[in-house]
């Protein structure tokens, strides 16, 4: 089976984190920046980046969430059976990125300051914005050696290592929270309480010919599948489903 694997956000708060995530992803495949369009896909997203972490001050939730995440390694450590060489790296990381987010002012405010980021990211949101005419600084910032690019690009991303670090722990121990558990949704259909979890995360059959689409808050959700448009305008399926659903 080739398995898909689709998370879906059941607060505002994991639906940033989320788009973070993704977003440093999408950065991180741009980083090599050897040729024009990487450079203009890694200014794309990083401007997305910035805008996202601007928009939404992440970093008191984050704090409120790691602070969680010592708790239950503190409640783990008890248990006979779990590693404590493991337990103790994640402790002390989870202190520390505490005390980091504690001491710093709101994300990204570097970058959103940078005195060459600046001017390139208001044109960036206009379509067509970073035609050659338009930013001449950025043509020749990428004719530039490329290690001075990549060191600059690297520079930037520094600046926002604590964010991603942070995001990617609280994230990660989201995830654990929930185990897979394999289920039908009859005629493409299924809903069920939440009992105030916080993300759901499905892996199905790329082969099913459909996808899922979730609707839901943190006490309640609705998962239906559906198939691309056909011939007739139909997007629902009327056939049952097998996945997997995992609860965080």
């Amino acid at each position: 089976m080739a398995a898909v694997l689709y998370e879906h956000p059941l607060n505002e708060k994991v639906r940033t984190y989320l788009r973070v995530d993704y977003l440093f992803a999408q950065v991180k495949q741009f980083l090599p920046l050897e040729t024009q369009w990487q450079q203009q896909g890694f200014f794309t997203a990083l401007f997305a980046l910035i805008e996202v972490l601007d928009r939404n001050d992440v970093r008191p939730d984050l704090i409120k969430d790691i602070e969680r995440c010592e708790a239950s390694l503190v409640n783990w450590s008890r248990h006979p059976q779990i590693s404590d060489d493991a337990l103790q790296q994640m402790l002390q990381k989870a202190v520390r990125l505490q005390s980091e987010l504690l001491r710093g002012s709101k994300l990204a405010n570097c970058l959103k300051e940078d005195k060459f980021l600046s001017p390139l990211r208001q044109r960036f949101f206009i379509p067509g914005g970073t035609c050659p005419f338009d930013l001449p600084q950025l043509q020749y910032w990428s004719e530039r050696p490329h290690h001075i690019r990549q060191q600059q690009a690297n520079d930037w991303l520094e600046q926002l290592r604590l964010v991603e670090s942070a995001i990617s722990f609280v994230l990660s121990f989201i995830r654990e929270r929930g185990q897979f558990q394999a289920l039908i949704a009859e005629n493409g259909f299924m809903q069920n309480n939440t009992e105030q979890f916080e993300l759901l995360r499905i892996e199905y059959d790329s082969q099913a010919g459909c996808y899922p689409t979730i609707s839901g808050n943190k006490y309640r959700y609705a998962i239906r599948f559906m198939q691309l448009c056909d011939e007739l305008g139909r997007t629902t399926i009327d056939k049952n489903v097998s996945f997997q659903l995992a609860c965080c």
